[in-house]
This record gives structure tokens, C-alpha cells and sequence, in this order.
């Protein structure tokens, strides 16, 4: 009896070892698959020729793949992994892959998650929120900017577990306001969030009249450039909707994505900026009713791609820009899905903003403000900044276009430093 046993222990012994040899090959196979077919997209379509490592006889990890994608130095390259927020934004904003949507969002492909509407970071070991999206449920509940998280119904926050399969239901988020000060709990309804719409539905929910002087100062925060229903809400915002009266603009361009479309807002460019794209093979693409009160542009290091293009394109115009740098990610991508349902981004083009490349270099502010996240309590101190020198220049009877045109975007010259 007791030789049976021990039979029968060392049969599913073997078998588990065999399940699992034959588990991670599966898994080997698929990582040999993404990394053939990266190396395939790389030679065929990354902006430039370069010496990508051959994975050929290997079994790539997913580390090994993420290094090499990093040691090609471009923006708009990168791997994203199913279960985080990045993953459903870029399935949704940079939609090439939408007729393949079907296999990774059933049944009908529609990109959701479920969330409440806000970003978070690390910092110093502890999870602050760092955006809040106008017109979202965190906003409505009264979540701020520079909130610590400290759990959601009691339980450690996970940006997509904390909140999946509760759409419609409240939950719990314990925040800390100040450092050292007792938590306080938030109600919140989950929503069912589909990144464009809520991207979309943002911009319009921004848009406001700000007093100040006697003066009434446009609002309006540009989230992302995620399709040309952008371009026309602002444009009609600006026309004949809650910006057609204001004296002035704040144009808020700190943001997470650049976005898809090349339809950036003509009215706030016109006969100025020539925006071109060139891809690897040579062929250039370009893309171009006016504003013409002043504005002033907000930017930080979240200002990504097609926003930093619209950026330069305003500061080449004359206007201040007020904030940080931006984040210097300004090459043509292109989304690709691959065998394991990851997605990958690649660049594919250079831009260009009146021949001036910005890709590793960014956007300069005319002046910089720091607007330090944790604990900030919902403060804006590059907002009030801006907010300021509008009520300035409107009030002044100098020119409204503070500084040289045709300035490079990426330093400050010596006319505007001082």
C-alpha cells in the first residue's frame, strides 16, 4: 500500500512538472512571437535605420524587450501591458489597432475601464493624485489634486483593480489632505469610463470665464488632441460658446497624451506656424478664422507631443508661455497590436514646428513655476500665474504679443529672459 502511494504521489509530481514545462514553453513561444514581430516593425516602419537586437534563438523576457525598445532612445516607443490605465488611453486614443479591438475589448470593441477620473504618481513612497478631470466623478466628489491616497473601501489603491466591475456603485476613497493630518473618506460613484469620451467630455466641462480686474479671462484645458472633435469643440467654444466673449485666453496644455489627430486648432495658428511631418521614406505631410485676442499658454512636463507642437506653434506666435518644460516626446507614432495583446507604440516621423525639431528638447516656459503635487490641497500656482498676467496685459495699452515672433521654442532667447 505504502509503495502505491509513493507511486501515485510521484505520477502527480511528474505531471505537474510536465504541465508546467509545457506552460512556460507556451509562454516562451508567445515571448519569441512579440519579439519577432517587434523586431519586424522596428526594421519596417521606426522613423530612422537602426541596429535593433535580434532576439533569434532566445527566449526574450518582457524586461528584455522594454530595454531594448528604451535603448532606441525615441519617443512614442513603448510597450504597454494589459491591466493598467495606459494600456486602455492608448487603445482608445491612438486607434490604429480599432479593427483588431474586438479581440481584446469583447464583444463589440469599445475600449472602457472602470474609474473614477483621475491620475496618481509615487512620491516618496506614497500615492498622491496628481490630475483630476473636469466634469468626472473624483472632480464631483470633491477629490483633489495633491491628495494622498491612503486606501479605497479599506484596501490598498490599484489604479484599475480598486475600481473594476463596480461601474455604477459607491466606493470608499480614504484621502489624507495635509501631511500628518487625519483621513478623511470620500464617497465616489465608479464610472464606466471610455478614455476619448472622458478626455472629450473634460475639454468641454473646462471651459469657464474667469474674473479678475474687471476683466473676463477664457479657461479652457486641452487634455489631449485625441481626435478632430477636439479641434472643433474649442474652435466652436471660442466662436460662439462659453469662450466667444472672454477678452482673453488661458490655453491649458499640461496634459497626459499628445494624441492622434493632426487637427490642431487652426484658429489660434492662422498664417503663422508651418507644421510638417516627414516619415522614413522621405514623404513630408503637412497640416494647418483666427484668435485674435492674447493668450497666454500653461505647459509642464506632462505636455506630450501633439500639445507641445500646439505649444511652440502659439509661442512662435509672440504669446508667454508659463509653467515647466515639456516633456520633449515630439516624433509621429503609430500603434500596433501584438501576439500576446500587448500594444506597442512606435515612432514613426519626425515633426517638425517651422523646421525646429522638439523631440528631446521641449517647449521652454518665458517663466517658470514649480507647482509642487503632494498635499497641494487643489492649489495651482502656475493657473493664478497665468490668471495674473492676463489681467496685466489686458489692462496694459502695450502690444498684447509680449515677445519676438519666430523665437526658437526650445530655449529662452535673451529678449524674453529679460
Amino acid at each position: 500500500m505504502r509503495v502505491r502511494w509513493f507511486l501515485s504521489a510521484a505520477a502527480v509530481i511528474c505531471w505537474a512538472m510536465t504541465a508546467q514545462a509545457q506552460s512556460k514553453t507556451a509562454e516562451e513561444l508567445v515571448a519569441d512571437e512579440v519579439a519577432t514581430k517587434i523586431e519586424e516593425l522596428v526594421e519596417r516602419d521606426f522613423y530612422k535605420s537602426v541596429d535593433f537586437p535580434s532576439f533569434t534563438g532566445k527566449h526574450p523576457t518582457n524586461a528584455d524587450i522594454d530595454k531594448a525598445l528604451i535603448e532606441l532612445k525615441a519617443s512614442h516607443t513603448h510597450r504597454f501591458l494589459p491591466g493598467t490605465i495606459d494600456y486602455y488611453e492608448v487603445a482608445d486614443i491612438f486607434g490604429p489597432w480599432r479593427g483588431v479591438n474586438r479581440l481584446i475589448f469583447p464583444p463589440d470593441g469599445e475600449v472602457t475601464y472602470d474609474g473614477i477620473g483621475i491620475n496618481t504618481a509615487i512620491i516618496d513612497d506614497r500615492r498622491f493624485v496628481t490630475r483630476v478631470y473636469d466634469g468626472a466623478a473624483a472632480k464631483k466628489a470633491g477629490i483633489l489634486v495633491g491628495d494622498e491616497i491612503v486606501t479605497v473601501d479599506g484596501k490598498p489603491f490599484d489604479e484599475v483593480g480598486s475600481f473594476e466591475g463596480r461601474a455604477g456603485k459607491t466606493v470608499v476613497v480614504t484621502v489624507r489632505r495635509a501631511v500628518n493630518s487625519r483621513p478623511m473618506n470620500i464617497p465616489v460613484t465608479v464610472a464606466s469610463i471610455s478614455p476619448v469620451r472622458m478626455y472629450f467630455d473634460a475639454i468641454r466641462a473646462s471651459g469657464r470665464i474667469i474674473e479678475n480686474r474687471g476683466h473676463d479671462i477664457g479657461y479652457v484645458r486641452i487634455w489631449t488632441l485625441a481626435s478632430r472633435q477636439t479641434k472643433d469643440t474649442v474652435e466652436a467654444m471660442l466662436r460662439d460658446g462659453v469662450l466667444s466673449g472672454a477678452q482673453g485666453l488661458i490655453l491649458d496644455l499640461r496634459g497626459r497624451w499628445g494624441g492622434l489627430s493632426s487637427e490642431l486648432p487652426a484658429m489660434l495658428m492662422e498664417d503663422f506656424s508651418d507644421i510638417t511631418i516627414t516619415t522614413r521614406d522621405g514623404q513630408t505631410f503637412g497640416w494647418q478664422e483666427a484668435w485674435r485676442r492674447p493668450i497666454v499658454v500653461l505647459v509642464d512636463e506632462g505636455t506630450r507631443s501633439n500639445g507641445e507642437v500646439l505649444a511652440c506653434a502659439i509661442k512662435k506666435r509672440g504669446f508667454a508661455v508659463i509653467g515647466k518644460k515639456t516633456a520633449g516626446v515630439v516624433l509621429g507614432g503609430r500603434g500596433y497590436l501584438l501576439p500576446d495583446k500587448s500594444l506597442l507604440m512606435l515612432a514613426v516621423g519626425t515633426v517638425r514646428v517651422d523646421g525646429e525639431v522638439l523631440e528631446g528638447k521641449g517647449v521652454v516656459p518665458d517663466i517658470a513655476v514649480e507647482a509642487p503635487i503632494p498635499y497641494a490641497m487643489g492649489a495651482d500656482p502656475q493657473l493664478d500665474l497665468a490668471v495674473e498676467l492676463m489681467a496685466r496685459e489686458l489692462s496694459s495699452i502695450t502690444s498684447w504679443r509680449p515677445y519676438p515672433q519666430q523665437r526658437p521654442c526650445s530655449a529662452i532667447d535673451s529678449a524674453v529672459a529679460n
